[in-house]
């Protein structure tokens, strides 16, 4: 979306650290998930 097209425009203005960890986040919530869901804590 959004980024994608900053991106095609050379508006660019994160850095490539930014972009590993968003492409990073969802495995990091689902890892979460799934160790709440093997825990149970509630």
């Amino acid at each position: 979306g959004v980024l994608l097209r900053k991106f095609e425009r050379g508006a660019n203005t994160r850095s490539h650290t930014f972009y590993r960890w968003f492409n990073e986040l969802p495995v990091l919530v689902l890892l979460a998930v799934v160790i709440l869901v093997v825990v149970k804590p509630f």
